[in-house]
């Protein structure tokens, strides 16, 4: 038999990393339509409303985005790096240069883009360890179980406070977020995560088939499983930091049946060429909703609208500043260094 040559790309991949910036968009917006439903004195109606408020969590598409860069970090150095300092140049640069920009323009505006950039400290700091991660000669299975375990005992004593909140169901000291640790320690949570995406690159060549039975059940559950998580965040005291962790392992299921099904299946084009600029969607969104609010009235009629206006910057700030970034770290690669 032939052996299967690994692929340059996967199909499908883009379509997911848009849906999931976009649902970390959704999830920063005020849901005026949650609100008004869940006003309703008609239980059906106000049923609706608490589902519609819970229906987009940001924290599972962020743990999701780590899955995939992990997935797409590792599958084309599988067999290693052949010059480190070509693969930082190559993924710090596109990621810092936007990331710069956005971190001096949020000044101006008291810094809404913190919501999302702790997320970015996590991949540059993946980035810097992965060279050395790579050339440790344990199975990445071993890897990924040693870093859930170090971050399950780095929560269980710097988060103790959540972990309390939940067993003894109090507002005390609860903090409830997944990025609780700040921009250079959360990244020991996210790796276990990241590591997922390993695994799943360290198999996709593997001859399998997924029907779209087995998708649309994922996805269902994916989705409902990420409700819960959001609702109980909120009203249970269940932390992301201890839901998260526990909820990648399906992630991981989820996505790894999604790139398999796109290896056989055509994926939905328009949402592969958003995915593009899913990067600048996901980073410039806090401000541009910020910009829009202070020239247009929020409200359930202009709510369509602020969608499509922070895609529509989001696609111009990827013109301008993000795919020109791409090409400045391909340009310096090919000057400076041998290709790899």
């Amino acid at each position: 038999m032939q052996q299967q040559r690994p692929q340059k790309w996967f199909y499908g991949v883009d379509s997911i990393r848009f849906i999931l910036a976009l649902v970390v968009m959704l999830s920063h917006f005020d849901n005026v339509y949650a609100v008004a439903l869940k006003s309703s004195a008609l239980l059906p109606v106000k049923t609706a409303g608490v589902f519609l408020a819970n229906a987009f969590d940001g924290t599972s598409a962020v743990v999701a985005f780590f899955i995939i860069s992990g997935f797409v970090i590792h599958y084309p150095s599988k067999k290693g790096i052949a010059n480190v300092p070509q693969f930082w140049v190559r993924r710090f640069l596109r990621i810092l240069i936007p990331l710069v920009i956005i971190i001096i323009a949020g000044a101006w505006f008291g810094h809404p883009e913190q919501t999302v950039t702790w997320s970015l400290f996590c991949e540059l700091i993946y980035y810097a360890i992965y060279p050395a991660l790579l050339k440790i000669r344990i199975s990445w299975k071993t890897k990924f179980t040693a870093a859930w375990v170090m971050a399950a005992v780095f929560i269980a004593i710097g988060a103790y406070s959540d972990v309390r909140a939940f067993i003894h169901q109090t507002n005390t000291n609860y903090h409830g977020y997944y990025w609780q640790f700040g921009n250079y320690l959360t990244w020991i949570v996210g790796l276990p995560c990241w590591l997922l995406g390993v695994l799943i690159a360290e198999h996709i060549d593997e001859p399998r088939l997924v029907n779209t039975r087995t998708v649309i059940l994922y996805r269902l559950g994916v989705f409902a499983i990420s409700c819960f998580c959001c609702f109980a965040k909120f009203h249970l005291h269940l932390s992301y930091i201890l839901s998260m962790n526990v909820f990648a392992l399906l992630l991981y299921k989820w996505i790894q049946t999604e790139i398999v099904y796109y290896k056989s299946q055509q994926p939905i084009s328009g949402l592969e060429k958003m995915g593009k600029f899913s990067y600048s969607l996901y980073l410039c969104h806090p401000i541009i909703f910020l910009l829009l609010k202070r020239v247009i009235i929020f409200n359930g009629f202009t709510y369509p609208l602020f969608i499509g206006l922070t895609i529509l910057a989001a696609y111009l700030f990827y013109l301008l500043i993000e795919r020109p970034a791409h090409r400045l770290a391909r340009s310096i690669n090919r000057r400076y260094f041998t290709a790899a």
